[in-house]
């Protein structure tokens, strides 16, 4: 069964939801440009609370591999999500698409998250040509992210990634989630048969 992510979390309220929903991560994102940002202590309190009920993803742009092991220890993070190449354990290596994949290497450990290319990074509820993906070797590892929503999950669902991640589609505003948008989504996609 396609693994679910919910990224962009900043609170406890909507990760004990996610939860509740049976989603499989939830993701935080360290990203101070970002609106969807929270600090590694918030996030320390919540993943705490968790007790590793749920899969966690600590979002990293700017860090390096050092303080991004500081900060997965401090907050007890499962993955660690990044948008270059890196040795760390247990990361999510993300790919930006545009109108084609990009030609770079893929190394064969870790999962990897395809992501839309956009202004910023994550969370803008642009969407790419997801049949780009067709006959990807590693879609059985990959996420896919960028505009997912109840509009294109089907679509997304019938190539049999590893993972699907979203963000805005499932927001009251950013960096609060609608939990009336997270039931649905879940029950869209618990219920997909291919």
């Amino acid at each position: 069964m396609v693994k679910v992510k919910f990224c962009g979390m900043t609170n406890q309220d909507d990760c004990e939801k996610a939860v509740d929903l049976s989603v499989d991560f939830v993701g935080f994102v360290f990203y101070e440009k970002s609106p969807r940002y929270v600090s590694p202590s918030k996030v320390g309190e919540i993943v705490e609370k968790l007790r590793g009920r749920i899969g966690t993803v600590g979002v990293f742009i700017e860090e390096n591999d050092a303080e991004i092991l500081a900060i997965m220890e401090h907050c007890g993070l499962d993955y660690a999500q990044v948008y270059r190449k890196t040795t760390i354990p247990r990361r999510i290596r993300a790919i930006r698409v545009g109108d084609r994949l990009p030609d770079i290497p893929f190394d064969n450990e870790g999962l990897i998250l395809f992501d839309s290319l956009s202004h910023g990074y994550g969370g803008s509820g642009k969407s790419f040509d997801v049949q780009l993906l067709q006959g990807f070797e590693a879609l059985d590892r990959a996420f896919v992210a960028g505009g997912v929503s109840m509009a294109n999950v089907g679509a997304i669902l019938c190539l049999r990634p590893f993972g699907i991640d979203l963000v805005s589609s499932i927001e009251a505003h950013k960096g609060k989630k609608d939990h009336r948008k997270m039931e649905e989504f879940m029950k869209t996609v618990r219920s997909f048969h291919q």
